[in-house]
């Protein structure tokens, strides 16, 4: 029963899929693809062979929530077990799944194949918006095949949730750029309010948005000299200084539900939290701890190297790390290509904001994470914003497009 359950919502993303395609059909091929190979990952995982990472937190976070369901006396005294933002809320998520569907491990991997596919076709849509048809048919196959993507949505993990609502906020953050409606930062407001339940260092993410509003209301010629070089200088100057030493002052805020700003960002446990992971065969060098706020300061950027570029080639020592490395290098791959297309992303706003934000995330992670294993699954969640800013410059692909007409219209542009 437990499996049937299970099978039904592979069905329901299906039939979503379907859907989607149905409204959009120039994405319909991207989608399609991407589903087949997410399912037949997800059933290869489920019974023949374990997945990588599905023995770590996935299979921690699904004996959590079993524990979670068996204690609890109902649906009301679930509820109250809410346990705010962080990883306790996808343990609650899948714990409800279990009391509304039985023990069922491929329900809950199929919500998460559900969140995966939303943010391949959230993520086609912002960048349909940002750029146009042909550069979003390209980057919207790499997102479909990207194997760090297809791993989790197809885990009991955080990553595809995440993924999900960042590109969400992102589509808020580009229409309000374009457009500049309220309803637009609501949506932002939604999709890092969203991402911060499963991670509360998403949260910051709200913040850095919120503060170039606000600041927008201020210059009357934001749109079109906010963004120059020495404001972007400043900014992330301020963004660094507040990031790194302003949390040491969020300990005693607290917002109800939510609890306090270190609570939320996971900030001022940096420090210890450097010291903590760098632990295993996959750990970065014993000299890049982080022993003081002065060490921060200098090894940060460095640390932030190694959270997207390792594992390096002299750190692999068995299968896993040469895929990390093989992971890896689409990375300095796409850094590259971002490199080159910096003169399109200055010219445009909301590519800068992108830009800013990839760069305080990379800070943060790059500072709590100490090992490239858990790096490899924490970059994944941004990839689509490394995908946005390299977009234009990506490779032709063979595409497979609905009809002959819609295929004339891309050799046209």
């Amino acid at each position: 029963m437990a499996d049937f359950f299970g099978f039904t919502g592979i069905f329901f993303v299906t039939l979503v899929t379907l859907l989607i395609t149905t409204r959009w059909p120039a994405v319909a091929n991207i989608l399609y693809v991407a589903l087949t190979v997410r399912i037949i990952v997800l059933l290869i995982g489920h019974y023949v062979v374990p997945l990588p990472d599905s023995t770590g937190d996935a299979s921690s976070f699904e004996g959590e929530a079993l524990h979670m369901f068996k204690t609890s006396t109902g649906f009301s005294n679930l509820l109250s077990q809410y346990p705010g933002p962080g990883s306790g809320f996808i343990v609650w998520i899948i714990a409800l799944l279990y009391l509304f569907f039985g023990e069922s491990k491929l329900m809950a991997q199929s919500l998460s194949l559900l969140f995966g596919m939303g943010s391949i076709f959230l993520g086609w849509l912002l960048l349909r918006k940002i750029w146009d048809e042909h550069v979003a048919l390209k980057a919207g196959w790499v997102l479909a095949l990207f194997p760090s993507l297809i791993l989790y949505s197809c885990l009991t993990m955080r990553e595809a949730y995440i993924s999900f609502f960042l590109a969400l906020a992102l589509y808020g953050v580009v229409d309000w750029v374009r457009v500049g409606k309220f309803k637009s930062i609501i949506l932002a407001l939604i999709g890092f309010i969203g991402a911060m339940f499963f991670h509360g260092a998403m949260f910051l993410g709200a913040i850095i948005f919120f503060g170039i509003v606000i600041l927008s209301n201020f210059r009357e010629t934001f749109r079109r000299s906010i963004f120059s070089s020495n404001y972007i200088r400043n900014l992330m100057i301020s963004l660094f200084i507040i990031i790194s030493f302003g949390s040491y002052f969020f300990g005693k805020f607290e917002i109800p539900k939510l609890g306090s700003f270190k609570d939320i960002i996971q900030v001022e446990r940096l420090l210890k939290q450097t010291k903590n992971s760098t632990e295993g065969d996959a750990s970065y060098p014993k000299w890049l701890i982080i022993d003081s706020p002065v060490e921060l300061i200098y090894k940060s950027p460095i640390r932030m190297v190694y959270f997207v570029f390792s594992p390096f080639p002299w750190n692999v020592k068995k299968l896993s790390h040469l895929l990390g490395m093989i992971d890896a290098f689409f990375y300095i791959y796409l850094v590259c290509l971002i490199l080159l297309n910096q003169k399109a992303i200055r010219s445009d706003n909301a590519l800068i904001i992108i830009l800013i934000l990839l760069i305080v995330y990379i800070a943060l992670f790059g500072t709590a994470v100490g090992n490239f294993g858990t790096g490899i699954r924490h970059r994944g969640k941004f990839i689509l914003m490394f995908i946005i800013l390299a977009a234009p410059l990506l490779p032709k692909f063979v595409m497979l497009t609905k009809n002959n007409s819609y295929k004339k219209n891309l050799e046209k542009k």
